[in-house]
């Protein structure tokens, strides 16, 4: 019976890919095809019938399909009913949960933001708890997206959150009901010193453009607007027509602002502007880092191409790819990547080809893998130069951090936040009177005196480690003498950067202890007075350089 059910399996298949709309040269594409799927169906006919130990074949099936498409690129999945929920809060705009975000924070779920007067906040729950359980089941070691079968459910239903906070010895318990959360794709709002307006987008989904134009709108409310900031730093993307709804806020009316092509090059959909902007002309900047992909990519590239504002940040992730959701049977879906998208200056931006793991372009220009000889040269509308290929290079380049090396690397290992959790893990609430000091300083200094090597610095932790292989090998006292000499002088040189820099370390230091008490927003907005990128873009704005940008031929820093 299985084979009976296998053969039909392939037989309507087959039918669907003689159904298919597939444009090849090679007139023998459709028995290459029969001949591929009759050997899988002989090895899978074989392996089921007389491997050593019975195997399930929906789960050979499975793993076959996720080699398939991994052989593709990183982008392509075949999903299961219960594994499309990100799809669905995209394409929804709304949730079912606790109101929470969780990462992996030394190795342990960690919530690392809460939602303003969501469920979650108002148990009680505070950024920086470790969550060890939900019910009976253990997400300590869980990663963010195991977490997600556990935590969403039905409006109305409760359940029990098992908290680990900072030093604390007892576990806390919280009981949560899962409510029915709009996604927010806005994420943070601010009106800055002269009259700059700042928007932070965490994502694209359905009413990104709509929640956009509401927040732009009330800003404007405010004051006569002489700038506006959009932060897509960090923002991994999301739906292609959310990008689309974001860009037509601030370009004219039948502005080409993304294609897309298909196998062939053939163009598959052009999206133009439908409507007029509500900002034509307000001087504009859109902040980018290397974690801006996809969605935030086409944004990017049709406001540098269309010569609407300047681009200010680090080079773009470069992903120029779109993926489809084709529904299969048994409830499944496939994301297969059908396209390509294109600038309105007509580049690609897609960085890597996935057919041979390398640079769509190599060091001296030459193209490989089906990719043009010669790297293309495009303009802007105004005749401006930009580079394809590579992801969206920004017209004036800005690291987004002001720590120095070792303030950083404690930064990266979550250590300021694990501090501040510590800190705060026996107060109800943070007194009005709080201000980071130098007995908070020294506090810190001691915290940290405390952590491992790996911790504090990568350079202490290969000293220490060279110490411990030395050791082990037989080296003299001396030569082991002078390891540890070289450990001590870097432990006091980390303290003496510490106490150098304290007011940096004072502004970290309350950015995510204040944080604890309410949402990441609070830590965004106090970031927002130190960072360069903002400040450079608070300059730019005001200033002729501005329109210098827009009308130069080559970025004025590079």
């Amino acid at each position: 019976m299985k084979r009976v059910l296998f053969i039909a399996a392939l037989a309507l298949f087959s039918a669907g890919a003689a159904g298919a709309t597939v444009q090849v040269d090679d007139a023998s594409f459709y028995l290459r095809l029969a001949r591929s799927v009759e050997s899988f169906g002989a090895v899978f006919r074989e392996v089921n019938t007389t491997f050593v130990d019975e195997v399930d074949p929906e789960d050979l099936v499975e793993v076959g399909i996720d080699a398939m498409l991994r052989h593709l690129d990183p982008y392509s999945t075949y999903m299961k009913l219960d594994e499309t929920e990100d799809l669905d809060m995209l394409s929804t705009g709304s949730y079912v949960g606790f109101g929470i975000s969780v990462g992996r924070r030394d190795s342990i779920l960690t919530v690392i933001d809460v939602r303003q007067s969501g469920p979650a906040m108002n148990a009680g729950i505070r950024i920086g708890d470790q969550l060890i359980a939900i019910d009976a089941i253990r997400t300590d070691t869980l990663w963010p997206q195991g977490l997600r079968p556990i935590s969403r459910g039905v409006a109305g239903s409760t359940a029990k959150l098992f908290i680990l906070r900072g030093d604390r010895p007892d576990t806390l318990t919280f009981l949560v009901a899962r409510a029915d959360l709009p996604v927010e794709t806005v994420g943070h709002v601010e009106l800055l010193p002269g009259d700059i307006g700042y928007v932070r987008l965490a994502r694209f989904a359905r009413g990104t453009g709509l929640a956009l134009r509401k927040a732009l709108r009330g800003l404007q409310d405010q004051t006569d607007l002489k700038g506006f900031i959009l932060d897509l730093r960090d923002n991994p993307g999301g739906l292609l027509d959310a990008a689309v709804d974001v860009v037509e806020l601030f370009v004219p009316r039948s502005s080409v602002i993304v294609t897309t092509r298909g196998r062939g090059g053939e163009d598959r959909h052009r999206y133009v502007s439908n409507e007029d902007p509500i900002e034509p002309t307000l001087p504009l900047a859109v902040l980018i880092n290397e974690h801006s992909a996809s969605a935030s990519e086409i944004v990017a590239g049709a406001i540098q191409d269309l010569d609407r504002g300047i681009i200010i940040g680090k080079r773009s992730f470069g992903k120029g790819l779109v993926q489809t959701v084709v529904p299969l049977p048994n409830e499944a879906s496939l994301k297969l990547t059908t396209s390509r998208y294109y600038t309105p200056s007509g580049r690609s931006i897609q960085k890597i080809d996935y057919r041979t793991n390398r640079p769509m372009m190599t060091e001296a220009g030459a193209a490989i893998s089906g990719v043009a000889s010669v790297r293309n040269t495009y303009k802007t509308i105004n005749g401006r130069s930009v580079a394809e290929l590579r992801g969206i290079d920004p017209d004036s380049t800005v690291t987004d951090s002001i720590l120095p090396a070792t303030l950083a690397y404690l930064d990266q290992q979550n250590v300021f936040g694990r501090f501040a959790t510590n800190y705060t893990a026996d107060l109800d609430s943070l007194p009005a009177s709080f201000t980071a000091d130098k007995g908070l300083i020294e506090r810190f200094v001691q915290f940290v005196d405390t952590l491992p090597a790996h911790k504090r610095s990568p350079f202490l932790a290969d000293l220490a480690a060279a110490r411990k292989r030395a050791l082990t090998n037989g080296w003299t006292a001396a030569s082991l003498k002078g390891l540890e000499q070289a450990e001590r002088s870097l432990e006091k040189e980390i303290s003496r950067t510490i106490r150098q820099k304290q007011t940096l370390v004072f502004e970290r230091l309350e950015q995510e202890i204040r944080a604890r008490f309410g949402t990441d927003e609070i830590r965004q907005s106090r970031a927002l007075r130190s960072d360069p990128m903002v400040s450079t873009a608070k300059i730019i704005l005001i200033s002729p350089k501005y329109q210098l940008i827009l009308a130069s031929q080559v970025p004025s820093d590079q």
